[in-house]
């Protein structure tokens, strides 16, 4: 009986059904990707003309494929075939995998015309250095390899340089594997291409590149299973070819490949892509080193460090320490690998493990000598980063500071964050050195940046924990009581001026009353100012901008007045200078008046008017129809009856919102002409269900707190709710009909999760706790607020 011929519906039909079996994971399913696609192959080559041959190239070579991969091919043919003939023979081979869905990279070559375009093309060069006979000419394949190897070795300093300069630009792009929350399998820092990279220079076959690997490349092979496994499970259970694995797909791919929760599979992650990266780090260090070395005739040369250490050389551009350095002495480490990081030098792996070979008291109390150059290693600015890792690739920074252990490589369970809670830490640090100059004490600024979240990872919350751990941390780094209280305080209060100047009203003389209380004095206020900075822009791009930065230095500056004992400028007063143009103009003909402006990543509006109830509400329904997202939001109630609401709306694309007919829009609100529930309505069935996917999938909390206790004259109403289309309309228009009056309202999207705070007055109140709402009235609001967001 004839075979049925393989076509697009039957590769499609096998395809679906090996990814489908949940008993085939990782290099298991790879292998078995790969030995499918040899089949089809097989059988649709089954009759090549003589001296044609088929070849399996780059990772499918290899023998592996992963659901998303692409299968790299290259159909060999003898000089001078007709092109209408290749295209026949290839056609015939290409079409039924692009007919089943399959992702294939094909190319057709002589031997000869895939030699020269491997001879200038860095992709084509690498991806013939490993090749596999599919079907044909098996004599063919070999001299093609042969001939690749060949050619690759003849230019290997090109082809290092080449391969150096294009890693250096993928690790800009992607970032680092270990490090980052949502890290890139393939292309990132210490991912699989990294591992493919390091095979690729090996391949050179020259002896100072081979001894430039500090250990076998097969002990890499592991590492590069595990990453492999990973985006194999990623690639099942997403349906999609992205490598970037995501939060929300964290928790399936761990469920996948056997691990007790996704914390688990991102800490083995991390660890796997930091052995690829260490290894790579140091080996193109080396490789840059020696082959500049061949090109210009240089010598070994030891030297010592411009901070002298006794013991402590530099020797081809790595810090080596000597076997006669006083390797028992407690602060030696920190010593070496200060000076280390201040000159710009990594330390030596040979002199990491003569480090770690000595025992060191786990728990004895640190020197003064020792204290001082853990400070200056952490002083070292973005090279501190570097520096700890290498000391903890040998657990060296742990044994001195054992509860590092414990965030190591730990992920966070927070879009908002960019890096694992350890690299959070270090870069914190990194950041607060260049604020050093601006505080008393810049010792106690670069412990807290490095302990600020120290507490994360354990059960409760990780402030708490984080106080619990300096009690036990700073006495043990020999820090006497005072100090270990400032730490302890960095600790408590390092969220309190971002969340106090972003979420509170700081026109409220309340707002700066409770935060010097909780500060204390002036030299805390300037070092959990720095630190905020720092902390702030280790977070990720949406924590930090110009205009919270101005916020917090208002803040700042108003808590530090109260400390000083200076008057409060009333608030009232405050907002009439800044909007006195706008009030005056309303005052004068009682018409709308917009005005905006460019401020970083934001439009800037100011909408000024006559007040009315429910004005807030009204604006921001219009700024919803018009599809402006809204980041964050004031209203200001100012004397004579004007009022000022300053939206800070996020600028998407190259255009700029069209301004005059958002006017026409909200003026047709107001004189009731525009249904505005109607338009709003609309919207939300057009662009509110794929909104609430992503949002479902982060699984934001929906929280209402009313309080009388934040001011002394209005009452706070907190809501953090998912994001969606018009939440801010909707809160506010509850409000309205709760027939309260919104005196001011800060408003900030974090990811997936608002955070909108308003504070409110009675109607007609004439200020003081009057003008609060009564407490058996919160209930009722809450409820309210609550119904109005669900859809």
């Amino acid at each position: 009986m004839t075979p049925r011929p393989i076509d697009g519906a039957m590769i499609k039909r096998a395809r679906t059904q090996l990814v489908s079996d949940a008993d085939l994971a990782g290099r298991a399913l790879a292998r078995r990707l790969s030995q499918q696609a040899d089949s089809w192959f097989e059988s649709l080559a089954a009759d090549l003309p003589p001296r044609w041959s088929l070849v399996a190239t780059g990772g499918y070579a290899g023998g592996v494929l992963c659901p998303g991969s692409d299968i790299d091919v290259v159909l060999l043919h003898p000089a001078k075939t007709p092109e209408q003939r290749v295209r026949e023979v290839a056609e015939r081979l290409w079409y039924p995998l692009w007919d089943g869905g399959i992702k294939l990279s094909p190319a057709a070559h002589t031997t000869k015309s895939l030699l020269q375009l491997a001879a200038d093309d860095l992709e084509t060069a690498t991806s013939i250095l490993r090749v596999r006979c599919l079907a044909g000419d098996l004599d063919h394949v070999h001299e093609l390899h042969e001939a690749a190897v060949q050619q690759w070795r003849r230019k290997p300093q090109l082809w290092l340089q080449r391969l150096a300069e294009t890693g250096e630009q993928r690790w800009a792009r992607y970032g680092d594997v270990a490090s980052l929350l949502e890290p890139d399998l393939k292309d990132g820092r210490g991912g699989l291409r990294d591992h493919d990279m390091i095979r690729w220079a090996l391949a050179a076959d020259r002896a100072e590149v081979t001894e430039a690997l500090e250990c076998p490349f097969e002990d890499l092979a592991g590492s590069a299973e595990i990453l492999l496994a990973a985006r194999c499970e990623l690639h099942r259970t997403t349906g999609r070819t992205s490598n970037v694995l995501l939060l929300q797909e964290q928790d399936r791919v761990a469920e996948t490949m056997g691990y007790a929760d996704a914390d688990t599979l991102m800490l083995t992650i991390s660890s796997a892509a930091h052995s690829i990266e260490w290894a790579g780090e140091r080996f193109w260090r080396r490789v840059e080193r020696v082959t500049r070395k061949g090109a210009r005739g240089e010598t070994h040369t030891a030297r010592p460090l411009a901070d002298h250490v006794p013991g402590v050389t530099v020797l081809d551009g790595e810090v080596q320490v000597s076997l006669d350095a006083d390797l028992d002495e407690q602060a030696f480490v920190f010593r070496a690998a200060a000076a280390a990081a201040h000159q710009g030098h990594p330390l030596g792996g040979r002199s990491l493990r003569l480090l770690a070979s000595r025992g060191y008291e786990p728990n004895e109390v640190w020197s003064e000598r020792t204290r001082r150059a853990f400070v200056s290693l952490l002083g070292a600015g973005q090279a501190v980063v570097a520096a700890v890792e290498a000391l903890e690739q040998y657990d060296l920074f742990s044994r001195f500071l054992p509860e590092w252990r414990h965030v190591r490589s730990r992920p966070q369970r927070n879009a908002f964050h960019t890096y694992t809670i350890d690299r959070h830490l270090l870069q914190t640090v990194a950041n607060a050195s260049d604020h050093v100059r601006a505080v008393s004490r810049p010792d106690l600024l670069l412990v807290g940046a490095l302990l600020h979240d120290i507490g994360k990872g354990r059960p409760g919350d990780h402030t708490d924990v984080g106080m619990d751990l300096v009690d036990t941390i700073g006495p043990r780094m020999g820090f006497p009581t005072d100090d270990v209280a400032v730490l302890r305080s960095l600790v408590e209060h390092h969220l309190l001026l971002s969340e106090t100047a972003t979420r509170r009203d700081l026109s409220d003389p309340r707002t700066a009353l409770n935060v010097a209380d909780a500060v204390g004095d002036l030299g805390r206020l300037e070092l959990l100012h720095a630190l905020t900075v720092a902390d702030s822009l280790a977070t990720g791009p949406a924590a930090w901008s110009t205009w919270k930065s101005g916020l917090v230095d208002e803040l700042v500056r108003t808590v530090a007045e109260r400390l000083r004992g200076q008057p409060f400028d009333p608030d009232d007063a405050v907002a009439e200078r800044r909007f006195a143009h706008l009030a005056e103009q309303v005052r004068a003909d009682g018409a709308l008046h917009i005005e905006h402006e460019n401020v970083d990543d934001f439009y800037v509006l100011r909408i000024a008017s006559r007040d009315r109830p429910g004005l807030f509400a009204v604006i921001a329904g219009t700024l919803a129809v018009h599809g402006l997202d809204v980041v964050g939001a004031d209203a200001f109630t100012l004397a004579g009856g004007a009022a000022v609401d300053e939206f800070r709306i996020m600028r998407i694309g190259g255009g700029s919102p069209n301004w005059a007919k958002i006017e026409h829009g909200l003026l047709g609100v107001l004189s009731g002409e525009v249904d505005i529930e109607a338009r709003l309505d609309q919207r939300v069935r057009t662009y509110g269900r794929a909104r609430r996917r992503a949002v479902a999938a982060a699984q934001p909390r929906l929280e209402v707190l009313i309080s009388n206790d934040a001011s002394d004259s209005t009452t706070m109403i907190d809501v953090r709710a998912p994001d969606g289309v018009a939440v801010l309309y909707r809160l506010s228009r509850t409000l309205t009909g709760h027939g309260v009056d919104i005196r001011s309202a800060k408003v900030s999207t974090l990811g997936h999760e608002v955070v909108d705070v308003f504070y409110v007055q009675l109607p007609g109140s004439a200020g003081g706790i009057d003008g609060q709402i009564p407490a058996d009235r919160h209930d009722a609001i809450r409820s309210s607020l609550k119904a109005a967001l669900v859809d």
